[in-house]
């Protein structure tokens, strides 16, 4: 019983490990409801080593798609998935 629970404990912190959340801000150009998908142009995410740039985002909750339209300012937190896609996990309209 000990070594499942240390198997799972383990599991638990590699899987929050891989999901860091980074702070962003940026312009949305279009608004993609059938793929689920913003795409924004973004000033440099320094945490990720990123520099400014456009590119499309999934989010994490197609709903917040209702809360933007082309040329909304918003801040943005993302995370990385196990596939290495970027998704927005939370999005605020300025």
């Amino acid at each position: 019983m000990k070594k499942i629970v240390t198997l799972l404990v383990g599991c638990l912190l590699a899987i929050n490990a891989w999901a860091v959340s980074h702070k962003a801000e940026g312009t949305v150009n279009k608004v993609d409801k059938t793929n689920k998908t913003l795409n924004i142009t973004h000033g440099p995410i320094k945490t990720m080593n990123m520099m400014g740039m456009t590119m499309n985002f999934i989010v994490a909750d197609p709903a917040m798609l209702d809360d933007v339209k082309p040329g909304s300012k918003i801040s943005f937190e993302l995370e990385q998935d196990q596939k290495g896609r970027f998704v927005i996990t939370d999005l605020e309209a300025q």
